[in-house]
């Protein structure tokens, strides 16, 4: 039997099979299969939403589901099992789909990548959510967490225990809102905001001035992917989040310096740094993964920065010795590896993949790079350490950690470089007079984000 194919729900469904069953990444498999189709912006917008939307309510899709399963979810064939959290999604949370036809396509679907019987079963579960689902979660008691933010019941036990139940709640209602794209303008090629705004302006790009960084602004217009702009192509500006640009900024590096990037890939924040310091001194990116370091390459020469010298490195092995790297430095970033629970929004995989054990182990990582690091600071230099999680563990009590081991090292105020938009929050300036600060999302447009900055007594 023939089934009309609904080209749009059944790649959204190849892609999330791969997520589902491979561990495939999100924003490769989907980048990927939009690419080899003609697909109208419409649709594009639409396998986006549903792809995505998915991802991120998985958990609590899962939970409603399994109210009407007599077979556990888990123990469900692959396709099945995508099928009805795709039908989930489009009932639950999506405004533009009626129930009706999101429970028809999906069975149609259901057909295609299974068999009768399953398209059966799909069609009697979905019925079922889109009578109930939406009572049982209007319902659902606030200190289930883990269902009505979709996480895992250890990682959300995690935000309760960090920050309460109800500053909890309301981080990571932040996290399942849609983050605005936000541009770093290259200060270093386009010094004069005027010219940006006409080179935009060539590509029908709405910018508007963010209040955070005097280089930074978010786009006004639908447009999320800027790739073939002039803007983007000629190196007038980067796509980057606020927060991971108020790291360069933090840091401060100035014209003529050296510095070293010990995780440099894919090159966000060194090229930044290589921005503010206006192509001027010497920047070493390293980089364990040789292939994520290539981006550093292709960034800087986009850009038209010829400072960033890639070297590939492990840094928890920065003790020994290499020709290409100097002795010390006067600035030496630490962005380490982390558990990533700060892009919760902008990287849903993190909700699938991330582990209580995977949190702790990333702990010693992050202690291993910083050793190494220290030692290539020199007197009176500064050593910024950051990361994009906000779990404490890997973040105040990391530096508290290193300052009781390294009292030569001491923080360092950075307040005096952050904008009045930041400093009126009074947690926020509080904190950075102490040489440290962490960026949530329920407090502004901000990705979850820890940065602290120290000192090498003279």
């Amino acid at each position: 039997m023939n089934v009309f194919r609904d080209e749009p729900r059944y790649v959204a469904y190849a892609c999330l099979y791969e997520v589902f069953e491979n561990q495939a990444y999100s924003n490769l498999i989907l980048k990927q299969e939009l690419c080899k189709s003609a697909f109208s912006s419409q649709d594009k917008a639409f396998i986006t939403a549903l792809f995505y939307g998915t991802i991120t309510r998985c958990h609590t899709l899962d939970a409603v589901l399994d109210r009407y399963l007599k077979t556990p979810l888990s123990q469900l064939q692959g396709s099945v099992r995508t099928c009805l959290r795709m039908g989930a999604w489009q009932i639950l949370f999506s405004f533009g789909v009626k129930d009706y036809a999101a429970v028809d396509s999906i069975v149609r679907l259901a057909k295609e990548v299974s068999h009768e019987g399953a398209a059966k079963l799909v069609n009697a579960v979905l019925r079922k959510v889109a009578m109930e689902g939406q009572d049982y979660l209007s319902r659902l008691n606030p200190k289930n967490v883990a269902v009505r933010y979709s996480l895992k019941s250890e990682i959300a036990g995690c935000f309760v225990k960090w920050f309460g139940l109800a500053k909890a709640s309301s981080i990571l209602e932040a996290f399942l809102s849609d983050p605005k794209v936000t541009l770093r303008r290259n200060t270093s090629a386009f010094a004069s905001e005027e010219a940006f705004f006409e080179l935009a302006g060539e590509d029908q790009i709405t910018l508007e001035k963010e209040d955070v960084l005097p280089y930074a602004y978010r786009l006004a217009s639908d447009a999320s992917d800027i790739s073939d702009s002039a803007i983007y192509i000629k190196g007038a500006c980067s796509v980057q989040s606020l927060s991971a640009m108020l790291v360069s900024h933090i840091a401060d590096p100035k014209p003529g310096m050296t510095v070293l990037d010990t995780c440099s890939a894919p090159g966000g924040k060194t090229a930044h740094m290589a921005e503010l310091m206006r192509n001027e001194g010497r920047i070493d990116a390293l980089d364990a993964n040789e292939v994520r370091l290539r981006m550093v390459d292709e960034n800087a020469g986009r850009l038209g920065l010829s400072i960033i010298h890639t070297m590939p490195y492990d840094c928890t092995y920065l003790k020994e010795e290499k020709e290409k790297l100097l002795a010390e430095y006067e600035l030496v970033l630490c962005d380490v590896p982390c558990s990533g629970l700060g892009l919760l929004h902008r990287k849903p995989d993190i909700r699938l993949s991330m582990t209580y054990e995977k949190m702790r182990s990333l702990i010693e990582v992050q202690k291993e790079i910083l050793e190494n690091s220290c030692l290539r600071v020199k007197k009176g230099g500064v050593l910024v350490y950051s990361t994009c999680t906000i779990d404490p563990c890997e973040n105040e009590e990391q530096i508290r950690d290193f300052l009781e081991r390294h009292p030569e090292f001491e923080t360092v105020s950075f307040a005096e470089r952050l904008s009045d938009a930041l400093i009126a929050l009074p947690r926020i300036q509080e904190e950075a007079q102490k040489g440290y600060m962490t960026l949530l999302p329920d407090e502004g447009p901000f990705d979850g984000f820890f940065m602290a900055k120290l000192r090498r007594r003279e």
